[in-house]
């Protein structure tokens, strides 16, 4: 009996999908000037409990913004700006954690902000992916 219950809850398990955790990276791009801000951070998107997480990763004392676009599990839209600032520092790794209706397109990018005063001043493609 115990042998049979094994094997039918092992045949329950191996039958059960699992969620692929799919994470997505985007970087700053140019400012107006033409100074490449690519390697001063990067945001990444986590599409298995939809999280975002935001790296600064210069020392250079300018923060991050992280723009998104997406659609909420509850149907309603999310479009807005974000910002962090890290000084430099890499850990951050859980920014933007929201609920997305599953299979929508999400939409981000990260920019470039003066920390004080939250100017934009450089911003990466904008980056889509299925949630």
């Amino acid at each position: 009996m115990a042998l049979g219950l094994a094997v039918v809850l092992g045949m329950a398990t191996a039958g059960q999908a699992q969620a692929e955790d799919r994470v997505s990276w985007n970087h700053p791009g140019y400012s107006r000037s033409g100074v490449n801000y690519h390697d001063a951070g990067r945001v990444s998107f986590a599409s298995y409990g939809d999280h975002f997480g935001i790296y600064d990763d210069a020392k250079d004392g300018y923060g991050l913004a992280l723009d998104v676009d997406a659609t909420k599990a509850n149907g309603t839209g999310l479009s807005g700006r974000y910002f962090y600032y890290g000084g430099g520092n890499t850990s951050d790794r859980s920014f933007l954690n929201i609920n997305l209706e599953e299979g929508k397109s999400v939409g981000f990018r990260v920019c470039m902000t003066n920390s004080h005063g939250r100017v934009v001043f450089a911003c990466g493609d904008w980056y889509y992916t299925p949630a």
